[in-house]
């Protein structure tokens, strides 16, 4: 518990009014000392008898850059008190997070901006009471924290990029094989890369190696890599990329410094969500049907025996985003659907 800066003026006015009765007589007490004081004991008891509140909020939905969502933290205490709540925003989120409210009354919210791509966390919130005259403060930590992430902003592509890319799923998945399965015997059409050799020696039998399948058949293979200072960009340009290709229809095995997801139509978010944590590293998979590689000043792009780069690839300057309007529309189906 701590004196507000009325409090240090009241506690002045009370020393003063002390010196004044030393100095005048004890009536000087009597006038404004008494009144203070009691005023002061009132607000101290007021506050110390505030229990801990208890906070849960409700996240909000993960999202791309420039979208604005309401963040609510449900405050439940034994008694309502006046407060000015404030709730922690790392990095990437912009808002007004203050509100002055009488807590444990009910919720309070406030809109929260996603500037950059990332995890992004909210809280925990500060909770700071005050007595009804304002005289003293007592501060608690309550809600812990929430994580969201911020996708990679999309940016839209020219008719012809996505024709081309499209065009990729004839070709069929990359030459990549997934993980070792188990051993089995050979038969006729097996590679000859594929035989275990020890095993075949013990045996006497031809052995091969088998393995998982790691992809639709029909996917087209993306590998992602970049330097420091470049992956935001090389995020961007992935995820317009393989948004096109899902939107088309077309599957996708995606790997990047972070790992490897595999992707139908209708997975755009757990690509996004992938995007929205990756690192710089190398790309993991050079022969894959699109590379997408972030160098000094440029983005990078391989597929169809073709190298160009990003900026070509966009869509003209002032075209209509045909992504987030289909996103927005795939986002109101949803809620629809819901509802």
């Amino acid at each position: 518990m701590r004196p507000t800066l009325r409090g240090w003026a009241a506690l002045v006015v009370v020393a003063l009014g002390v010196g004044n009765a030393i100095a005048f007589g004890p009536r000087a007490l009597d006038a404004v000392v008494v009144p203070v004081v009691v005023a002061l004991a009132v607000g101290a008891v007021q506050v110390w008898r505030i229990s801990p509140p208890r906070a849960v909020r409700s996240p909000p939905e993960d999202g791309f850059p420039g979208e604005t969502h309401t963040v609510t933290l449900d405050i439940e205490s034994n008694r309502p008190f006046p407060a000015t709540t404030t709730d922690t925003l790392s990095d990437g989120l912009d808002g007004d997070s203050k509100t002055q409210s009488l807590v444990g009354d009910g919720t309070i919210s406030y809109d929260v901006t996603y500037q950059s791509r990332g995890l992004a966390t909210i809280g925990p919130a500060s909770i700071v009471a005050t007595d009804v005259l304002g005289f003293f403060t007592r501060t608690f930590t309550v809600g812990g924290t929430t994580e969201i992430l911020v996708y990679p902003r999309l940016r839209s592509l020219s008719a012809t990029a996505r024709r081309d890319l499209s065009l990729l799923s004839q070709f069929g998945a990359s030459d990549e094989r997934g993980e070792f399965d188990r051993l089995r015997p050979y038969v006729p059409g097996d590679s000859l890369r594929d035989v275990h050799w020890k095993s075949t020696a013990r045996s006497g039998d031809l052995v091969v190696k088998a393995f998982a399948d790691h992809a639709d058949p029909d996917a087209v293979a993306v590998s992602v890599g970049s330097i420091e200072g470049r992956v935001d960009d090389v995020a961007e340009a992935t995820a317009s990329l393989c948004w096109s290709l899902l939107d088309a229809g077309v599957p996708i095995h995606l790997t990047s410094p972070g790992g490897t997801i595999d992707a139908t139509p209708g997975d755009q978010r757990h690509v996004f969500a992938h995007l929205a944590q990756m690192d710089a590293g190398s790309v993991p998979d050079e022969n894959a049907g699109v590379v997408v590689r972030g160098d000094v000043g440029q983005t990078h792009i391989v597929f169809g025996g073709h190298e160009t780069t990003f900026e070509r690839l966009r869509a003209e300057p002032g075209a209509p985003d045909e992504i987030l309007s289909s996103l927005q529309l795939d986002d109101d189906a949803r809620r629809e659907a819901t509802a």
